[in-house]
């Protein structure tokens, strides 16, 4: 038995639609229809599909648009490299910054800073199948300058400390939505003044010491943060 038709057209449009900018228009679904020699109500099947996917958002009155799945960032504690990998996304960063400052006592108090000790600051921007997903600046202890110094940036730092038996074992975060400013908006090239969602983390190791504070702002349209919430049991009477 052959592929249903709707099916092999939502394949073909897919890798379409994977392959155009995001807000790219598609053709009306009559020409799709005459392009794929079905009828428009195949077409209509395969497009409300692809949409569920996340591939395309369709506009009625407007037309159908080029999109990009949503991807969720559950409970548990995973890096963003784990995260897109799991996901089917090849990921990828570009480093843009990285250099050792001196802390203010924020971030003395957030890494549990030894006295007179500095910070290095890794600043990235992430990408999943080479589109940007997030920027993300990262502050850590400066004893593991040398690691980070010596390791490919553009990969997982997690995989990095794992490797120097430093894992990552508990994290404290906070979500919440903020206004991208213009530099941030150009590199995730989202419009002017979008919203962004911000998470950061202060990843401890399995002796609760800082070994990574992290902040995270993500394209609004690309991600989303799932969590499983249950009642507590009643209290007995």
């Amino acid at each position: 038995m052959g592929v249903a038709k709707y099916v092999e057209i939502l394949d073909l449009l897919r890798t379409r639609s994977a392959g155009l900018p995001i807000a790219t228009k598609l053709a009306p679904e009559r020409a799709l229809a005459e392009e794929f020699d079905v009828s428009v109500m195949t077409v209509r099947q395969s497009l409300a599909l692809l949409a569920h996917e996340g591939w395309v958002r369709r506009a009625p009155g407007s037309g159908t648009y080029v999109s990009r799945p949503t991807v969720s960032m559950g409970p548990s504690l995973t890096s963003f490299t784990e995260d897109m990998r799991g996901r089917g996304f090849a990921p990828s960063s570009t480093v843009l910054r990285v250099e050792e400052i001196s802390p203010d006592l924020e971030t003395i108090a957030t890494l549990a800073l030894r006295p007179r000790e500095n910070a290095v600051v890794v600043e990235r921007l992430r990408y999943a199948d080479n589109e940007p997903m997030c920027h993300e600046i990262g502050l850590y202890p400066a004893r593991l300058r040398d690691i980070l110094l010596s390791a490919d940036l553009s990969g997982s730092v997690h995989e990095v400390l794992v490797a120097h038996s430093i894992a990552p074992q508990s994290t404290v975060r906070r979500v919440r939505a903020v206004v991208a400013p213009a530099h941030e908006c150009k590199l995730l090239q989202l419009p002017q003044g979008s919203p962004a969602l911000e998470i950061v983390d202060t990843f401890s190791d399995a002796l609760g010491q800082p070994v990574q504070h992290v902040r995270t702002r993500y394209r609004f349209d690309r991600y989303e943060v799932q969590t499983n919430i249950e009642r507590p049991p009643a209290p007995l009477r």
